[in-house]
């Protein structure tokens, strides 16, 4: 029997995005024909994937280069003929799923928001209309993936079906180069604090709330530094930045873990989050998390365990934190979130649960018509995967 082609769907893929997806792709490809399409426009282009199994549509986020951008994942689907699309975003899962109003389909359906539309902190009316948008569109979905606790119970408590939902939580693989390559952006400084962000320059990130913590007290510049990898993306914003932040740029995914190996803490004040995937990269590399409590990440990190949790609404409590940030606390707070890593966020747990909803997906596909006891056997070889 021939290996199953699947075909991963995305918009724009860069940032956490394109980690998760590196992620899954390499992993896939060991087992079956893995292709990945993505814009042209604000993409990563470094994958774990032959050359020509990486597409490009052209594309950018307006209203007129959707009908261009649906025609072109049209003629992909159609060359391709693939068993299991896999989409991701809602951009994506618009785009890709609407043409299935219009024309028959034949692969299995799978959709990942990444963190649901309706959830972000946005005007009631836009959620209304995210929330409807994605019911709809469930009508054309085999399986919808969950990537937090959090998403699973909203979605369904909004009315999309209990019975196509799944949760699986994001992952990270560890790497064999643990940092002995120095890299110098990051001082290590004995006496100061290091502290990391990593993330897209957009509202939903928070950094403009850091920076105004920053620049209102400056005397957190005596014992406290602050580096930023990442640019703007969705929106472009023109913050002011202290003394002590260190602007870093984009990093090369291959090269992250360095500067999460050499900073004392990861922080990510964010005002909504789907998951939170800097949190494991950061517990993956011993580091601790200080990270607001808004969406999945209170499911990620142990106030005072393996971080800090701080109410954004409330910036004195962030404040309160930063000012009493001790060292060897941190350390051991990283050790503390490694183990959480290794438990419940490595990468080998996330796609062996998303290859066994394949399976049993595809499984249910061949199988119409058979009996009872051969679907169960299929359903059984699967395995178990959370619900």
């Amino acid at each position: 029997m021939s290996a199953l082609k699947v075909l991963h769907i995305g918009e724009y893929v860069v940032g956490g995005m394109a980690t998760y997806l590196n992620e899954v792709v390499a992993y896939q490809r060991q087992h079956f024909d893995v292709y990945l399409l993505m814009s042209a426009y604000n993409s990563a282009t470094s994958f774990d994937l032959e050359p020509d199994h990486i597409l490009q549509y052209k594309y950018k986020r307006h209203p007129k280069y959707f009908l261009s951008a649906m025609w072109q994942i049209h003629q992909a689907i159609r060359k391709l003929k693939p068993d299991i699309i896999h989409i991701h975003s809602s951009f994506a899962g618009l785009l890709a799923r609407s043409l299935f109003f219009i024309q028959p389909r034949k692969a299995k359906i799978f959709y990942c928001s990444h963190g649901w539309a309706f959830l972000m902190d946005t005007k009631p009316l836009n959620k209304k209309g995210y929330a409807f948008i994605e019911r709809l569109m469930a009508y054309k979905t085999d399986v919808i993936i969950n990537i937090s606790n959090h998403e699973l119970e909203s979605s369904i408590q909004l009315g999309l079906p209990a019975a196509k939902s799944k949760l699986v939580y994001n992952g990270v693989r560890e790497r064999e180069d643990n940092g002995a390559n120095s890299i110098s952006e990051l001082d290590r400084d004995s006496e100061i604090v290091q502290l990391l962000f990593v993330g897209r320059y957009d509202r939903q990130k928070g950094l403009d709330l850091l920076l105004q913590i920053l620049n209102e007290n400056p005397e957190l510049q005596r014992y406290l530094r602050l580096y930023v990898i990442g640019d703007s993306v969705l929106e472009n914003n023109e913050w002011s930045f202290p003394d002590n932040v260190i602007r870093l740029g984009w990093v090369n995914n291959a090269d992250i873990d360095r500067y999460y190996q050499q900073c004392d803490a990861v922080i990510m004040p964010s005002r909504w989050e789907g998951f939170g995937l800097v949190a494991v990269e950061a517990m993956k590399n011993r580091k601790p998390v200080i990270a607001s409590r808004r969406g999945a990440l209170p499911e990620l990190v142990e106030h005072g365990d393996s971080g800090y949790l701080f109410d954004i609404e409330h910036s004195h409590e962030l404040l309160h934190i930063l000012k009493h940030l001790n060292k060897d606390e941190l350390k051991k707070m990283g050790e503390a979130g490694y183990v959480l890593y290794k438990n419940k966020f490595h990468a080998e747990r996330m796609n062996e649960e998303i290859v066994n909803l394949y399976h049993h997906a595809h499984a249910g596909h061949v199988a119409q018509g058979a009996s009872v006891s051969g679907h169960f056997e299929l359903s059984k070889r699967a395995g178990d995967v959370h619900d």
